[in-house]
């Protein structure tokens, strides 16, 4: 029996109804139709009747799933046990080939409704579908570690993860019974958790100073397990090993050093072919000048930097900007201009994109890059741009505005950088005449 430790409660009048399930939308959830009302039912598929607990708002309803009436054909048993109740994934009852299928569906649907046209649709970047991810974020509540529970806040311990790279699960169980022993678990804000071999590190954000003690246990648990340790309150503290540690990843034939604390793509196999395939599709040349915007640690830059005269590194966090300086230094590149800019500054960013680009890759966190998008519309911007995004929405809304400025999709293809969830990744070439 899966536990789980509330944080608050709610209460909201619901109904449970039978809904016949037609499709499923971006969010990975199942939409129908109940006496009147659309229906989102995550957990169902199209094809099912089910039974759902819906809570009503004008002519939408959200549902929680009580029972499957009707099965499709389609459905799966999950790998996980946790699934269902934990809310990192949400289609495990699915096959990996078949939620692809369904998030370009869901997603080709959108853009009809919008109007908008695509000139080639690429074959998804497809990956492991289980034990993928080299980092973890884990929250602690009670003495206890875990996951967020479907549709709440509640906390769920977990003493595996079908998702986390084998070297993260494994360390669950032995977190659990380190957590139990420790008197200042209340200071512990969080644990992330990263494997970039031949190193796993872990990191617990803190709300205050640990008593000596803990800190110990801690020590004593990163020897035992063979793992780098950090804390952070205000800075990022090395606790063991003591001599300087130099965490890493491979990209293109490039060394990428990154800091516990730093941003990486989860997923090394589809961030390897998401590097390649957007040097393809953007094709730089040797005597090109490409703005690489929202540019972090130099995951785009330096392999652009490879192949194009000069890249132009933005990046809104400055010590992600030093980051990126040192991944070029140290890889011998010397044709990287990082720079630190606020990208949602219009008047800077109208600014930017006056320099004489011939090509631009932007890499947004979820709310995109209107500023951006809308100063490429409005200016003399590149023939050529590039755009990986983490969020269709908001990606919808800028693909919008550069459309708007004489931008044509000419490549869209998906990414399955987060297999089990519901999350959609994508990367989409425009090209503007003229």
């Amino acid at each position: 029996m899966v536990q789980i430790y509330r944080t608050k409660k709610r209460q909201q009048k619901s109904v449970i109804q039978e809904v016949t399930i037609n499709s499923l939308d971006l969010h990975g959830q199942g939409v129908g139709r109940s006496n009147g009302l659309v229906c989102f039912v995550p957990g169902a598929l199209p094809g099912e009747r089910v039974t759902a607990r819906l809570t009503a708002k004008g002519k939408v309803a959200s549902g929680r799933l009580q029972a499957v009436i009707e099965a499709s054909p389609e459905r799966i048993n999950p790998q996980c046990n946790y699934a269902g109740s934990c809310g990192g994934c949400q289609l495990q009852h699915l096959s990996a080939d078949k939620q692809l299928q369904y998030k370009e569906a869901a997603l080709r649907e959108e853009l009809i409704r919008a109007g908008m046209q695509v000139a080639h649709w690429a074959p998804p970047l497809k990956g492991p579908a289980f034990h993928y991810r080299r980092t973890m974020r884990l929250a602690i509540y009670q003495g206890k570690l875990g996951l967020r529970a479907v549709g709440s806040q509640n906390i769920i311990p977990i003493e595996h993860c079908q998702v986390a790279q084998t070297p993260l699960s494994a360390l669950l169980p032995s977190l659990q019974q380190l957590l139990a022993t420790l008197k200042g678990h209340k200071l512990l804000g969080h644990l992330e958790l990263m494997h970039l071999p031949p190193h796993t590190a872990a990191l617990w954000r803190l709300t205050g100073p640990l008593p000596k003690a803990d800190q110990a246990k801690l020590v004593a648990w990163a020897k035992a397990q063979h793992v780098a340790l950090y804390s952070q309150e205000e800075n990022i503290d090395q606790l063991w090993p003591e001599a300087p540690l130099a965490l890493g990843y491979a990209l293109d034939g490039l060394n990428m050093t990154v800091g516990p604390a730093d941003f990486i793509q989860v997923n090394a196999d589809i961030n390897n072919a998401m590097v390649a395939q957007a040097m393809d599709w953007l094709a730089p040349q040797a005597g090109e000048t490409v703005l690489d915007a929202y540019s972090g640690l130099g995951n785009f830059s330096l392999p652009l930097a490879k192949r194009a005269k000069q890249v132009v590194a933005v990046e809104g966090v400055a010590a992600m900007t030093e980051r990126c300086r040192q991944n070029a230094v140290a890889n011998g590149l010397n044709n990287i201009v990082p720079r630190t800019m606020n990208l949602d500054d219009a008047a800077d960013v109208s600014a930017l994109v006056k320099a004489d680009f011939d090509a631009v890759l932007l890499d947004p966190a979820r709310p995109g890059a209107q500023t951006l998008c809308q100063a490429l519309a409005d200016g003399a911007g590149p023939q050529r741009v590039l755009y990986v995004s983490c969020n269709p929405s908001t990606w919808k809304r800028d693909a919008q505005l550069l459309m708007q400025g004489g931008y044509q999709i000419n490549k869209l293809g998906l990414m399955d950088m987060f297999s089990q969830t519901a999350h959609v990744e994508l990367m989409a070439l425009f090209i503007r005449e003229g």
